[in-house]
């Protein structure tokens, strides 16, 4: 089965859903009537409270593993806003799942607070829209994502994208949220 681009997340979603009530938190759909800024789902458990942000990306089975971050515009490439919570809103997360999807059953997620989400996205956009290009003109904006682990041929020596990859591996599976 190969996911479409248009579905991957609400699919991404379920999955996470999925992943933390198999863990003993209920959790709740906040797009069910409408999408809202910030935050997909709510979950909780022993009495705390999480808001969630989901990022899915569809992964053919021949790809290696990779995630999205989301769109980026030069206010974010300018550093004038930021890549989560950007929006002023009741609803702001506290966790990024950023989940790499080949099908419903074959997946990985990589779960981090807020705060390191946006570091790992902001070494992303040093690496991939902050210089200029080979030309020397502006990128312009688009989806940000990136591979999460090397190859035995590795193109790219940026010590920026070691550090994004080492955040995000520490996130793989990270479903024990504090």
């Amino acid at each position: 089965m190969f996911l479409s681009k248009s579905n991957v997340g609400k699919i991404a979603e379920r999955i996470v859903m999925n992943e933390l009530e198999a863990r003993g938190f209920q959790t709740t759909d906040l797009n069910k009537d409408g999408l809202r800024a910030n935050a997909d789902i709510l979950a909780s458990k022993e009495g705390k409270v999480w808001q969630i942000q989901v990022k899915g990306a569809t992964n053919k089975p021949s790809d290696r593993w990779w995630i999205q971050y989301g769109h980026c515009n030069f206010e974010i490439i300018n550093r004038r806003a930021k890549v989560f919570n950007r929006k002023k809103s009741f609803y702001s997360a506290d966790y990024v799942a950023l989940v790499a999807v080949r099908s419903p059953s074959e997946y990985r997620c990589f779960i981090l607070p807020v705060e390191k989400a946006e570091k790992v996205a902001q070494l992303g956009l040093d690496r991939g829209y902050r210089e200029p290009r080979r030309d020397g003109g502006i990128h312009k904006p688009g989806k940000m994502w990136t591979v999460v682990e090397k190859t035995d041929r590795q193109r790219i020596k940026d010590s920026r994208l070691d550090k994004e990859r080492e955040i995000l591996l520490k996130g793989e599976n990270a479903w024990d949220l504090k």
